[in-house]
């Protein structure tokens, strides 16, 4: 039977919002004071209204940051990763006083996913909200954005006829959570009260200071606020939405997270495969990646923000979930481009040749803090060498559960190196996982399966 496309369907019906919608934009500064100077283990909490809908989208933490030198010395600081982010250490969400979601290595996970999930041409249209850049005596010089140096922060930055000083730089990132990631509104007045509560990192996991005095710089987070969209559809929403819970009461929102892991990487022998154990129990995981730390002959300078090629120039790395390999053959460094391709994968499309969304020069990728070369890593071009995988067993989010599950075996990365490493070091597994949130409607509680 013959139909007509899509773009001619004329008479299609559209759906109209109530009357009395409305919508707002609202911003919540924290709850529990304006300004936080600790060098390490500050927690600012922000207090979301009891009332409307979030959308999930809008969800942006602004701020300044200001580094002040201690010292009259040469100081030069680098700051790692993406400045804007890197402060964090933990990100909370409580929802009726009940603990819904927390992300450690918070700064790290965004330093990752700024390097992976997008592109040159967004991260340098976003160089000013992620704060990159920076420079001069108090590191507020604008420095133009370049495919090699899409990362970090210079400064403050003493000369030799000149101290550095302070120095105050604004930032607003969208602050990714199960809230942010859920694909329908959130429906705040039918919750308790929702609280995301932020742990800053210590600052010498995110600065360091090459300058002669080599003091950590006084920090000042300030002007902090938590702004998002809301939207109000009217009182006779209310018994809409009501309806619309399952058998058990509940409003089933579909989301996604990270579980962040870290395992002691110790020093590595050639051709001795090692597997590392990851207790990490989820019942839908979407893909991981992984990340290998170390001195990496004293050239991976950035710390816990450099991503190190532990397992040499002709290595191997494998993943086992549920007993189960991935991929079936280990990716093999000697190719390390096929490497690149899966973790390509796993956050996106091998075939979507038009929308690649990894900023990784190849000289970050191979040659950075690698322990086949001599070249030492800096703030704007870091060791990149992340290897992940694809793990869902259909990559679409039109069903509920579509991944792997590690709900009866750990995790394992079966690690098979081609060179020794020079140090010990942490490797780290990022897993994305599904999450369900339901909302019951009449007790107002929450649960999170995942």
């Amino acid at each position: 039977m013959a139909a007509l496309p899509k773009e001619v369907q004329y008479n299609k019906p559209m759906a109209s919002l109530p009357a009395e919608t409305s919508s707002m934009n609202v911003n919540v500064r924290p709850s529990n004071g304006q300004v936080f100077t600790r060098s390490g283990g500050d927690i600012i909490q922000f207090d979301l209204p009891a009332h409307s809908f979030l959308v999930p989208s809008s969800l942006t933490l602004r701020g300044l940051i200001k580094l002040t030198p201690t010292t009259a010395a040469t100081d030069k600081f680098h700051v790692a990763g993406i400045p804007g982010a890197s402060w964090i250490q933990r990100v909370e969400t409580i929802v009726g006083g009940s603990l819904l979601e927390s992300i450690n290595d918070y700064g790290r996970l965004y330093n990752l996913l700024g390097q992976v999930n997008i592109d040159y041409a967004t991260k340098a249209g976003l160089q000013t909200e992620f704060a990159l850049g920076g420079g001069g005596l108090n590191g507020l010089n604008a420095k133009a954005p370049e495919f090699d140096s899409l990362n970090g922060r210079l400064g403050p930055t003493s000369t030799a006829a000149d101290d550095a000083v302070a120095g105050q730089f604004p930032f607003a990132i969208p602050l990714g959570c199960l809230l942010s990631s859920c694909s329908e509104l959130i429906p705040l007045g039918h919750m308790g009260g929702v609280r995301i509560q932020l742990t800053t990192d210590q600052v010498a996991n995110f600065i360091r200071n090459t300058g002669a005095g080599a003091a950590a710089p006084g920090v000042e987070y300030s002007e902090l606020e938590l702004n998002f969209d809301l939207v109000d559809f009217g009182g006779a929403m209310d018994g809409v939405v009501r309806s619309m819970a399952d058998g058990n009461g509940d409003l089933v929102l579909k989301s996604q997270g990270w579980n962040i892991s870290n395992v002691a990487l110790p020093v590595q022998v050639p051709n001795n495969q090692t597997e590392f154990v990851f207790n990490v129990r989820l019942s839908s995981i979407k893909s991981v990646i992984c990340q290998g730390t170390g001195p990496a002959k004293n050239e991976a300078v950035n710390g816990l923000y450099d991503a190190i090629q532990v397992a040499g120039p002709a290595g191997s790395t494998q993943f086992f979930i549920a007993n189960k390999a991935y991929p079936q053959t280990p990716l093999r460094e000697t190719n390390n481009a096929g490497v690149m391709s899966a973790l390509r994968q796993a956050l996106g499309q091998a075939h979507d040749i038009y929308h690649s969304n990894i900023a990784i020069p190849q000289k970050q990728w191979d040659d950075i803090a690698s322990l086949a070369t001599t070249t030492v890593s800096d703030q704007f071009a870091p060791a990149s060498h992340f290897v992940g995988m694809n793990v869902e067993k259909l990559s679409t989010n039109s069903v509920m559960m579509s991944g792997e599950s590690s709900q009866l075996t750990p995790i394992n990365i079966r690690l098979n190196p081609s060179v020794a490493t020079d140090g010990a070091a942490t490797l780290t597994l990022y897993s994305n996982y599904d999450a369900l949130i339901g909302i019951n409607v009449a007790s107002r509680q929450i649960q999170v399966r995942v």
